[in-house]
């Protein structure tokens, strides 16, 4: 149950009545609510890029381990055309 508290009125909602709330939105409101409960790709993007980031410096590959896994999926994905 959510608890919302508008205007010195407090509501015990439950997430259907919220997504019903939702509904009666316009769309630009409703786009409104979207942008300001979602990040925005920029932030999603750095936080993707900083765990990225982290993996790789806990275990860090070397050129050759990179070679060496790329030449593997080219002889696996097209046996017949690689040496």
């Amino acid at each position: 149950m959510i608890k919302v508290i508008a205007q010195e009125v407090e509501l015990n909602l439950t997430f259907d009545q919220v997504l019903a709330l939702m509904g009666q939105l316009q769309p630009q409101e409703r786009e409104i609510v979207r942008r300001t409960l979602m990040p925005s790709w920029e932030q999603r993007l750095e936080g993707l890029l900083a765990r990225v980031w982290s993996r790789l410096d806990e275990s860090p590959l070397s050129e050759e381990d990179i070679d060496a896994e790329v030449t593997f999926a080219r002889h696996t994905l097209h046996p017949q055309s690689c040496g």
